[in-house]
């Protein structure tokens, strides 16, 4: 097959932009911030030190969107996201689900992660893809401590869901029954 002059520059454009999206997919999460990741998963703190001075970025994400500050909330590991924070870490980016810092540590139920995030101004009524707050998930999943540090905050608690759903709805689910009534206190309706 003879490619005359014409087709050339076409076929080398397709190609071109072939190799820049597959190099681009790979290029999402390369090796360094995988194992950046993993140390911030981990709580090794000072693993985390050693590479944000080498240059590592402290808004680091994984393909689906998780930045370093989401995966240190959802594994409660405080320490780490003040390290974060002072290195300029995002405590309000989210992932590809729409879910920030603050989300994760109410879902996770880490009430340091969750008091640590309202200190340093993290919304306590942003809401996922779904229209879920971190309120809601807390209540859903029956996390005492979390719910209160959420209402202190001055969560919604009357805020509804894309279903319409509100945290005491979601808190029915919950086998922990000092939440509602802690809801309800609130001004639950």
């Amino acid at each position: 097959m003879t490619l005359r002059r014409s087709n050339f520059f076409p076929m080398l454009v397709i190609a071109m932009m072939a190799l820049f999206c597959a190099v681009d997919a790979r290029a999402q999460l390369s090796l360094p911030d995988t194992e950046f990741l993993e140390d911030v998963k981990n709580g090794r703190r000072d693993a985390v030190a050693r590479a944000l001075i080498r240059g590592q970025s402290a808004n680091t994400s994984d393909s689906l969107g998780r930045t370093a500050m989401i995966v240190a909330a959802v594994s409660g590991h405080v320490d780490v996201m003040e390290l974060l924070v002072e290195n300029k870490g995002n405590i309000r980016l989210k992932d590809r689900q729409g879910q920030s810092p603050m989300y994760w540590a109410a879902a996770s139920g880490h009430a340091e992660a969750v008091e640590l995030l309202i200190k340093l101004g993290a919304p306590v009524n942003d809401p996922n893809r779904q229209g879920t707050t971190p309120l809601m998930v807390a209540a859903r999943r029956g996390y005492e401590e979390v719910v209160r540090l959420l209402l202190d905050a001055k969560a919604d608690v009357n805020a509804t869901d894309h279903t319409g759903r509100t945290a005491l709805m979601w808190s029915q689910e919950a086998r922990n029954q000092h939440v509602p009534q802690m809801l309800k206190k609130a001004g639950a309706r």
